[in-house]
């Protein structure tokens, strides 16, 4: 029976790679699995900034990156929470956070993009 089991180690072992079967040879050779992508919010007040918020909402569906968008309008303490976390005005707003971290507004969104650092925000290196 041992000699039945080493020899499938053995086999296993030494097939090819490719074709369904698995090498336990290099453990280390296994791609890590994608993460999640970090949550993307997007806070805005409505009839304020609308245009801002469309071109946000643009850019980030143009890199394929979901988020959610948060009518913050009546909300004090989301609105305080903003404001302090974004170090903004409420009249700043709409504003993006990348998982928790304020990224800021439009501009910044932008800057981000363009740096790579939102793609690496959202979905890691």
């Amino acid at each position: 029976m041992f000699n039945r089991l080493r020899n499938k180690l053995q086999s296993l072992l030494e097939s090819p790679v490719g074709d369904g079967a698995k090498s336990l040879s290099s453990p280390g050779s296994r791609a890590p699995a994608p993460r999640e992508p970090a949550p993307v919010v997007v806070y805005f007040e409505r009839e304020r900034g609308q245009h801002l918020l469309e071109r946000m909402i643009e850019l980030l569906t143009s890199r394929d990156i979901r988020h959610r968008t948060l009518d913050v309008r009546g909300d004090a303490a989301t609105l305080a929470f903003i404001t302090r976390e974004a170090k903004c005005k409420d009249d700043d707003l709409p504003i993006v956070f990348v998982a928790g971290t304020a990224v800021g507004g439009y501009d910044e969104l932008v800057d981000w993009d363009s740096s790579g650092r939102l793609r690496e925000a959202v979905f890691g290196k």
